[in-house]
């Protein structure tokens, strides 16, 4: 459906829209939880009463959501916050691989520009599921600003530094919500494939975040009451890091109904190796 055009007075969110529609047709957990997280972004953007033209678009989108929800109420990945949480992070950290994949092996284009700055988007939708790791946080700050960084190169005409996050990370730039390049979005194109398609070796391509079988993932483990240390063989293990095992073990289990026993394996050994020595 169409919507409102995005007020300047919340353009910010719009990146977030155009990652909602570049996903509706064939990732419909994607957008719904993309839109959710504009429209919590706008109300907090702009708290109490809202320009007409403001509340027109959330009108439009709550719509929206409201409806999916009800025409999509047996996808998990629509009604089970944790499933949602754990799919889209799957989905930006593989978008994230691929695209520091290419850029490792200096194959820089517009799609591997666009997977760098899809996966800062979706880290930024996390966001609406509660405080994200460390590791989040740095990755979408080095992919937005490697998404810009490689696009200006490409633009200038100038050849780009490739490099992953260790060689980067310190000298990443700050990127604000408010202060990304339009001119950076606008430009890129979306490939008309999913991103599983992109032209890297079979079977080592992102998957979207949904597919036509619901993924099962395990619901997230109560916290401990305490928060005394568990010890494994010897070894202490805290609460951050039971949960960051069962993280990965939710991972695994969302690969495994992509078909991709590579990304489960790789999982359930740091999972693993997280439980038997404390480190990962």
């Amino acid at each position: 459906m169409g919507f409102p055009p995005v007020p300047p007075i919340i353009k910010s969110i719009a990146h977030v829209l155009k990652v909602a529609d570049e996903h509706e047709t064939r990732d419909i957990v994607v957008s719904y939880w993309a839109r959710m997280y504009a429209c919590q972004s706008a109300m907090k953007l702009i708290p109490g009463k809202k320009p007409p033209e403001v509340s027109n678009l959330l009108i439009a989108l709550m719509d929206w959501l409201e409806s999916t929800k009800k025409s999509n109420h047996e996808l998990e990945g629509i009604t089970n916050e944790t499933v949602a949480q754990a799919m889209i992070e799957n989905y930006a950290m593989q978008l994230f691989a691929f695209a520091d994949a290419q850029d490792r092996a200096e194959n820089f284009n517009k799609n591997m520009i666009k997977a760098f700055y899809t996966a800062g988007i979706l880290m930024d939708i996390l966001e609406q599921f509660g405080e994200q790791s460390e590791e989040i946080a740095d990755k979408k700050k080095y992919a937005k600003w490697k998404a810009a960084y490689i696009h200006n190169c490409l633009k200038s005409g100038d050849k780009p530094t490739s490099g992953g996050p260790d060689d980067h990370l310190k000298n990443v730039i700050d990127v604000s919500k408010d202060g990304e390049d339009d001119s950076t979005q606008n430009n890129l194109v979306i490939s008309p494939r999913p991103y599983r398609d992109f032209p890297i070796d079979e079977g080592t391509g992102p998957a979207p975040a949904s597919s036509p079988v619901t993924p099962v993932v395990p619901p997230e483990p109560p916290k401990p009451l305490v928060s005394t240390p568990t010890t494994e063989g010897g070894v202490a293990l805290g609460p951050d890091q039971i949960q960051k095992a069962q993280k990965y073990c939710k991972y695994a289990t969302s690969a495994l109904n992509y078909d991709d026993v590579k990304t489960a394996i790789e999982n359930l050994t740091k999972a693993l190796s997280l439980l038997q020595s404390g480190k990962e």
